[in-house]
């Protein structure tokens, strides 16, 4: 298992002085602009509105959040783990929390936004380690903090454009971003984000269907798409309220993706809404495991003589 982790982390396995990196084949690091939704798109993985959300750039470091699937927790719980200790929060405490470290984190005297890091269980997330990236056109992060994230060879590129944009999805800084870190884009997933503000747009509709379709852009055609509408996990939370229904966030995904289909009516039904992002990125995930197999399994006949 060490040799298989160092050889996925680009390590030497012989080397037993070299620190070890871990894996990144669970990572999913979220690339867009100020005002693009990639919080409220890491939300609706998470399942609970725990990234504090606005347009104005409400990320302003870099926060890694950690997420464990525990099938035993209710849909409504979040239990924070620090160190061996565990203790159950509520969304909007960790999303206060995490608003009042942000502000500090990027005060005077800060040279450098360091990052955030949360480990949570719950029963609605996937297993994966999320990392909200500022916006990429904020003078608070770099290109050196953006290949931190998201330039190691298996960390998954969650490309966040908001669906008024999409007429310009070519020109996108984000995903040519992207391009340059992954090439191939055999770890990269488009997002189209804030469906429901370009509904009464005919030519905006038009052109995000198209790149559902992989019928737009070269550069678009590429990678695989997903349209979100984003909000429903924070609209879930406000209906259930503290004794709310235990079925809730199912229903607002549910509803989400009827709203989708209502909006997209021509786009592919396997492209909309929040349980479409989670099999597009188990299917990046799958596909970026065969291509790393013959390197893995090369690296172990290597340590074998």
């Amino acid at each position: 298992m060490r040799q298989a982790a160092s050889l996925l982390a680009d390590d030497d396995p012989s080397d037993d002085a070299a620190p070890r990196r871990p894996s990144t084949f669970l990572n999913a690091v979220a690339l867009g602009n100020v005002g693009s939704g990639k919080s409220a798109v890491l939300n609706s993985l998470i399942g609970h509105p725990v990234l504090p959300t606005g347009e104005n750039g409400a990320t302003r470091a870099p926060i890694v959040v950690d997420l464990q699937r525990d099938p035993g927790l209710s849909t409504k719980s979040i239990v924070l783990q620090i160190d061996s200790k565990s203790q159950q929060v509520s969304s909007s405490a960790l999303r206060h929390s995490l608003q009042d470290r942000l502000s500090k984190a990027t005060g005077p005297g800060r040279s450098r936004t360091d990052e955030i890091y949360l480990k949570l269980r719950t029963s609605t997330a996937p297993p994966l380690k999320l990392i909200d990236l500022p916006g990429i056109d904020q003078r608070v992060i770099d290109d050196s903090t953006i290949n931190e994230f998201a330039g190691h060879n298996d960390a998954i590129l969650i490309v966040v454009i908001p669906a008024m944009q999409a007429p310009e999805v070519a020109s996108s800084r984000a995903l040519k971003l992207a391009r340059d870190i992954d090439p191939e884009g055999t770890r990269t997933i488009g997002v189209l984000s804030k469906i429901d503000q370009a509904a009464s747009d005919a030519k905006t509709v038009a052109c995000v269907q198209a790149i559902l379709s992989n019928k737009g852009p070269r550069t678009a055609a590429e990678i695989e798409w997903v349209a979100l509408i984003g909000q429903s996990v924070a609209i879930a939370s406000a209906q259930s309220g503290s004794v709310g229904s235990e079925n809730s966030l199912e229903t607002a995904w549910r509803a989400e993706a009827e709203s989708l289909k209502s909006i997209l009516t021509t786009a592919p039904q396997n492209k909309l809404g929040r349980i479409a992002l989670v099999d597009t990125i188990a299917k990046q995930i799958r596909k970026r495991m065969k291509v790393r197999l013959p390197n893995l399994l090369s690296g172990f006949r290597a340590s074998l003589r």
